[in-house]
């Protein structure tokens, strides 16, 4: 008598390797986070990748900005 291991239903899908790739990489990415100047704002973060902290003491940052839906907010 032999066994065998039972054959995994059709409806699972096993992972994609194109799928891991993608998440590790936005996680290495991080966003800048800055919230919006304006207190009813405070809630709109920027989501521009964080500035290089490797550049010089005074160089100006990115235009920070936000999509939410249909609307952009830039400060």
């Amino acid at each position: 008598m032999s066994t065998r291991a039972k054959a995994k239903p059709d409806d699972e899908t096993p992972e994609t390797p194109s799928e891991q790739p993608a998440e590790a990489e936005q996680q290495e990415q991080q966003l800048c986070g800055k919230p919006h100047f304006l207190p009813a704002l405070t809630h709109v973060t920027c989501t521009q990748p964080a500035p290089d902290p490797d550049l010089p003491p005074g160089t100006p940052d990115h235009q920070h900005q936000h999509q939410d839906g249909d609307a952009l907010y830039i400060w």
